[in-house]
């Protein structure tokens, strides 16, 4: 796994019914929003918190999908930990030489403009983990 490097947390992600609500605490407390975007096609609106560098995303969902199913079972809290890599082809492609698998084919574009992909938990000790790479 030489061309997997994690350089640091990018962000925790968090489902939740009212993103709006969900970061005005945190607003309050002088953290800004410096993501606010509607993904349509995967039926989310994320918004970002900047904790100096690592961010806080609220995920509410606009329709069906996997945040929805999520809420629905397991109610608003943190779901999963995103990791930034420098390059994440090549980071998926040490993984996948390791026999890695992933919940989609390939990355995808995320909030923000980032490139994503989710690994497949069973090799993540259950946890949900992202890898993401921001330019």
């Amino acid at each position: 796994m030489d061309d997997v490097r994690f350089t640091r947390i990018d962000h925790i992600g968090a489902p939740t019914w009212n993103a709006d609500g969900a970061a005005a605490f945190f607003e309050r407390a002088g953290v800004p929003v410096v993501i606010d975007e509607v993904l349509d096609e995967y039926n989310i609106r994320a918004v970002f918190l900047d904790f100096d560098g690592v961010y806080l995303e609220f995920l509410e969902p606009t329709g069906p999908g996997n945040v929805k199913t999520f809420l629905e079972r397991a109610g608003p809290g943190y779901q999963h930990v995103a990791y930034r890599v420098p390059d994440i082809d090549a980071a998926v492609a040490a993984l996948r030489e390791d026999g890695v698998t992933f919940q989609s084919d390939a990355p995808i574009t995320g909030a923000g403009d980032a490139r994503i992909i989710f690994v497949e938990e069973r090799y993540t000790g259950g946890f949900q983990v992202e890898l993401v790479e921001r330019t």
